[in-house]
């Protein structure tokens, strides 16, 4: 089996520019990353509403990766990474 790419959106990059030393939630997001490279159906749950297309998975507990799967390029956008109260 394959690896899929996994790409970072501009909207993240300005996300992540805003916890750039938050070494928890980048260990974090490291290891999220690998999984998402294996199986990115198996990480995190579908959202719905405004975000519906997308799925979130946690991040050192109170944080949240937002990203959307693209199966025909078996690509992973990776679109925000914020606060859960925040990111939504």
């Amino acid at each position: 089996m394959s690896e899929w790419i996994v790409k970072r959106t501009d909207s993240f990059l300005r996300y992540l520019k805003r916890h750039k030393n938050n070494h928890e939630l980048l260990t974090e997001l490291d290891k999220k990353i690998k999984a998402l490279r294996e199986d990115p159906s198996s990480v995190g749950g579908e959202l719905a509403g405004n975000l519906h297309g997308h799925k979130s998975t946690r991040l050192a507990k109170k944080f949240r990766l937002v990203f959307s799967i693209d199966d025909k390029n078996k690509t992973v956008y990776l679109e925000a990474i914020d606060h859960r109260k925040d990111v939504y």
